[in-house]
């Protein structure tokens, strides 16, 4: 493990933090329930930034596609038709739970077959700073992975993606910053930093590969260092070596820390090499104990 000393004139560059962060955050509804969970993380982050809060509700419509023939033409406007109708519970539901916030807010309803559902969700991110969800594990939020991709892929914003059951701390005191020379890890940077300036401890960290030259990505660590130092940001640098995954080292590193927030970025290699090769990104979807901030 190597730790990079920041110049003299690099500390002393430090500028004081602006004042901006975000001031529209979303947070992904189903009815499950995850949205207590979801509603927990998203309260707590509103009530840190000052921001305002959209409820994005995604009532899944089953997909005609599966359906074939006079009787499936049938059977497709019936299970319709009752998805409208639990819909509209759950959504008086929402409203009623979201009433009792104290930020300003509001509710909206997506409700379409898959693909168009997933498209939709992603136009909706795209003018909220951040969206809340949950990080897709092998079990029922799986099946909100498509979304989850498509917001990273298409909604050019990032994801704060929180694991199952893991409730919202206090305070973000100690973020861990997962660093590649790559554009995924330079937005995911860009994107958190309203939560950065928040933390009491910022560690970046990078894992030391052959192919990032003789010092092993230290002197692209030394470069972002710097660059939050004149953002306000006191941070230290880290190179972790690589006795394992890339993405082990980073979870690890995050345990030992004790960190409040993982940011990374996502997928800076296809999506189907990090499915059948595996990656950082699966690694961390897979086992991050604390909430991850993904950009792509």
């Amino acid at each position: 493990m190597t730790d990079l000393a920041l110049s003299p004139r690099a500390a002393d560059e430090r500028q004081p933090v602006s004042s901006g962060g975000y001031l529209d955050i979303a947070v992904h509804l189903d009815g499950t329930p995850e949205d207590d969970l979801r509603l927990a993380h998203a309260e707590t982050l509103t009530a840190r930034c000052g921001a305002r809060l959209t409820g994005l509700f995604t009532n899944l419509l089953p997909d005609p596609a599966l359906y074939a023939g006079e009787f499936g033409t049938a059977a497709i406007g019936q299970l319709t038709d009752g998805a409208i109708q639990e819909g509209n519970v759950t959504e008086l539901r929402l409203l009623q739970r979201l009433a009792r916030l104290g930020s300003p807010h509001e509710l909206r309803r997506i409700e379409a077959v898959p693909y168009v559902l997933e498209r939709a969700v992603a136009t909706e991110a795209r003018w909220n700073d951040l969206l809340v969800a949950t990080c897709p594990r092998l079990d029922e939020s799986m099946r909100w992975r498509p979304m989850i991709e498509g917001v990273m892929f298409e909604g050019g914003r990032s994801l704060y993606l929180v694991p199952p059951e893991v409730e919202p701390r206090a305070a973000i005191r100690t973020v861990l910053i997962g660093w590649a020379d790559t554009r995924p890890s330079a937005r995911a940077v860009a994107e958190a930093l309203p939560l950065i300036a928040q933390a009491a401890q910022v560690h970046i960290v990078t894992v030391k590969e052959e192919a990032h030259g003789r010092m092993g990505g230290a002197e692209a660590l030394a470069d972002i260092t710097a660059h939050l130092v004149r953002h306000g940001v006191d941070a230290t640098a880290t190179v972790l070596d690589s006795a394992g995954s890339p993405g082990e080292c980073l979870l690890e590193e995050a345990d030992r820390i004790s960190a409040d927030l993982i940011v990374a970025g996502a997928y800076g290699r296809s999506r189907f090499r990090e499915w059948v090769l595996g990656g950082v990104t699966e690694e961390l979807l897979s086992g991050a104990p604390v909430p991850l901030l993904v950009a792509h």
